[in-house]
């Protein structure tokens, strides 16, 4: 190993374990984030994440909504401790998970993160307990998946957390304005992207609704005797119709993409802004960032602070998943398919 590499390595485990305080370790997973973009992303080439119509790993599998349920909710619950973590250098800056330090540190955000916050929880309060219920059932899952889903979600809502707080307390010009720059495209570029997260999440949970209908359908069939259980792909699934299926063969996909890029636009328009790009103590500015190594200054740059991660994280893992089903389904539905089904992947003309 490099010599140059071995220091960079042990000063991220050192944030990772909290030598360095919550700056620290924000700083360490940002950049583990940034590094595992260029892994994930072509993994997910390689290898179809076993769930779904892909999960033929039959060992170590665990119950689909449950394991989806326990991985999906991480998220949420890291996004609060992350929220209320006072930022600073110390290794005894970390605190037990505490309710009542949440509501605070929410009461403590101008009003456009408290939008972002809620925006947050939401997602994921569908996407984790909602959606469970809803779902008539989930194929089981090899347990990596929920391991590996909970470790990401971990990493990601901490980091989103810790951002969106930005250095609670907040006064004079980071509280004006309801938390946004005072340029003129700041509060439009905000309601844009407030509204294209929530078309995106209702889009979303339509599409998912489409699939649970054909679940429910099947087995409806299968319960008054119309239908039989069968291990055949084509018996077990169906085409899928309606909205933006009759386009695209994972609208599912594209619809989460279109929300968190919402999420993302809306902010650039708060204040202090990551663009166009401004010093990093802006985040911090209660903090002095020299004592720290520069492997655990947290990245400039809008596109490598956490909302823009998890963004391009998506699309990274999810697109090579949306290429793989649309080919799943062209080959198990065959001239049903070329007569029913979506001509692009996820995005219509394009791909």
């Amino acid at each position: 190993m490099s010599p140059s590499v071995t220091p960079y390595l042990t000063y991220l485990v050192e944030g990772l374990q909290g030598q360095y305080g919550t700056v620290g370790l924000y700083a360490a997973v940002q950049r583990l984030f940034v590094g595992f973009g260029f892994v994930g992303g072509p993994g997910s080439c390689l290898v179809d994440a076993p769930f779904g119509k892909f999960g033929t790993w039959k060992r170590f599998a665990v119950h689909g909504d449950i394991g989806w349920m326990l991985m999906e909710i991480v998220s949420p619950v890291a996004f609060l401790y992350g929220l209320s973590l006072p930022l600073n250098t110390s290794s005894s800056s970390f605190l037990s998970f505490s309710p009542f330090r949440i509501a605070s540190a929410f009461r403590a955000l101008p009003f456009a993160r408290q939008v972002l916050a809620g925006c947050y929880l939401v997602h994921y309060a569908n996407r984790s307990v909602v959606s469970s219920i809803r779902n008539p059932g989930r194929a089981r899952m090899n347990i990596i998946i929920p391991l590996l889903s909970a470790l990401f979600n971990l990493a990601n809502g901490g980091t989103i957390g810790v951002w969106i707080a930005g250095g609670i307390p907040q006064t004079g010009k980071a509280m004006a304005n309801a938390g946004m720059r005072e340029a003129g495209w700041a509060k439009p570029l905000f309601l844009l992207g407030a509204v294209m997260w929530a078309g995106g999440l209702c889009s979303n949970i339509h599409h998912d609704e489409i699939l649970y209908n054909i679940k429910r359908s099947k087995q409806a069939k299968e319960k008054e005797g119309k239908g039989k259980e069968s291990s055949s792909s084509k018996d077990r699934y169906s085409i899928p119709q309606g909205g933006l299926y009759r386009f695209v063969s994972h609208p599912s996909y594209s619809s989460e993409w279109f929300e968190w890029l919402g999420f993302l636009l809306a902010t650039l328009a708060l204040a202090p802004a990551p663009f166009p790009p401004t010093p990093i103590s802006s985040f911090f500015p209660s903090l002095s960032l020299k004592a720290l190594p520069n492997p655990l200054k947290p990245l400039k740059g809008w596109y490598l602070q956490p909302p823009a991660l998890f963004l391009w994280q998506e699309i990274g893992a999810m697109l090579p998943r949306a290429r793989s089903g649309h080919a799943w389904y062209r080959k198990t539905f065959g001239k049903e398919w070329e007569e029913k089904g979506a001509k692009w992947v996820v995005v219509p003309g394009v791909y």
